[in-house]
């Protein structure tokens, strides 16, 4: 996803959240407008006659409401009444945990849009021991290659382009396994709180047991000397 995607995404769901906060406002005030509470009609037979009662809850006991003795219709109103609030006490009820999800939602993609910005322009060095092999500048969802070697021993990128998701491979090439048991000791122990390639390699530079090869990231004074494992 790019950053035009993603700033899209982001104003869909606050709009969306918008709405369904303004959906729960009115369904609050009609169910105030009721002035009524869920509750279940019964039918009780007291003395050889049957009385309607309705039964609700209020301060973890239930309690009960004479309505009157049973006759065709005579509780009509107040059915209409129950249908309603149970109706609007629903619509709440989705409402509410709707607004959560989307809260949620809008949460990580607030977290995804400072990474990107973050990562949306990134240049980097390749070097095969302290012999540079190419340096890589992203911005965007473009990625540019100046290559210093075709040795395929010493070089990672067969190409003078790729796309972003090419160079995410790339890096996800470079670390451990996402889903191996220690994987979150690990992170822990870089001081990162979520599986992410590039700020992985930043930390490790790239390094693997299986070449030579290891990035430099601006700033940084180090040789080969100083991340190689072997």
């Amino acid at each position: 996803m790019n950053m035009n995607e993603m700033e899209l995404l982001y104003c869909d769901l606050q709009r969306k959240k918008a709405e369904a906060e303004s959906r729960l406002l009115e369904y609050r005030k009609r169910l105030d407008d009721i002035s009524g509470q869920k509750q279940s009609i019964t039918i009780k037979k007291i003395h050889g006659d049957l009385y309607y009662y309705s039964q609700y809850r209020r301060d973890g006991k239930i309690k009960s409401r004479y309505l009157g003795p049973v006759s065709p219709g005579s509780i009509a109103e107040e059915e209409r009444k129950q249908m309603e609030i149970e109706s609007l006490t629903d619509e709440i009820r989705e409402l509410q945990w709707n607004i959560e999800s989307l809260e949620r939602m809008t949460e990580y993609l607030q977290k995804r849009r400072k990474k990107e910005k973050i990562v949306d322009s990134l240049l980097f060095e390749v070097y095969w021991k302290d012999e540079i092999t190419a340096r890589v500048y992203a911005r965007g969802s473009d990625v540019i290659i100046s290559r210093f070697t075709d040795n395929p021993g010493k070089q990672l990128f067969a190409e003078k382009k790729m796309t972003r998701y090419q160079l995410g491979r790339i890096f996800e090439l470079r670390c451990w396994e996402k889903d191996r048991p220690d994987i979150n000791e690990i992170l822990e122990y870089l001081g990162l709180d979520e599986y992410n390639p590039y700020e992985i390699v930043k930390k490790t530079h790239g390094v693997s047991c299986n070449d030579y090869i290891w990035f430099r990231f601006p700033g940084e004074k180090i040789t080969s000397k100083d991340v190689l494992v072997r």
